[in-house]
């Protein structure tokens, strides 16, 4: 169906091969738990929220698999990215892996960090992947990706694994432009929120819109 109604769209779902150069799947022991413990935070009803930190996500015994086998057993923070989004606006990448789940089903716009020049990129070099409920993937550093998107009208909820302390906030040298966070460099849309905010507009071409 994502397909059908989004031709110009290279997608694919995580279990094709295609996902191989962004991310892995990974095969952890407690989706169950973790499913609760995700379902139970709110999505709200208009546009995304983020929490980076979550006590009920972070104590599920899963994270100490992700923080051995992802993470080299360094610090990490679990909490959540949910909402309504549909749209690009910008691309994001961490010096570290991310792993996300989700027990809605959503769709990751993703980018390989070859097509990053001076901190530009065009959006025609998004691939759609779509993460089914109950997987789990690491998205491997340097990976650009940005907030999920929808592929129902009741939202999606979305797991964020990071090391502790990505995305918060910093204050801002300019040494760098698109340092933006804490081990978090940002790149966007020119008609994203995120342009409005003083972010570094590289993302050229379409700003892209997930229809389902």
């Amino acid at each position: 169906m994502l397909k059908d109604k989004n031709p110009s769209l290279k997608i694919y779902s995580v279990e094709d091969p295609e996902f191989s150069e962004y991310g892995r799947i990974l095969d952890f022991g407690c989706p169950d738990s973790l499913s609760k413990a995700l379902a139970a935070q709110p999505i709200p009803e208009n546009g995304n929220h983020y929490e980076a930190s979550i006590d009920e996500l972070e104590s599920v015994e899963c994270m100490n698999y992700f923080q051995e086998t992802v993470f080299g057993r360094m610090p990490i923070q679990a909490g959540y990215c949910n909402g309504h989004g549909y749209t690009l606006n910008a691309f994001e990448y961490h010096k570290c892996s991310e792993v996300n789940f989700s027990t809605t089903g959503l769709v990751l716009l993703l980018a390989l960090p070859r097509y990053l020049k001076d901190g530009k990129i065009d959006s025609s070099n998004t691939v759609a992947f779509y993460l089914p409920a109950g997987i789990a993937v690491e998205i491997y550093p340097l990976v650009m990706h940005f907030a999920p998107c929808r592929v129902k009208e009741s939202g999606f909820n979305c797991l964020v694994v990071l090391e502790k302390e990505t995305n918060s906030r910093i204050e801002l040298s300019g040494k760098d432009p698109l340092l933006w966070m804490k081990n978090k460099w940002l790149t966007c849309h020119k008609d994203s929120p995120q342009a409005g905010l003083g972010a570094f507009q590289g993302v050229s071409g379409e700003n892209i819109t997930l229809k389902i």
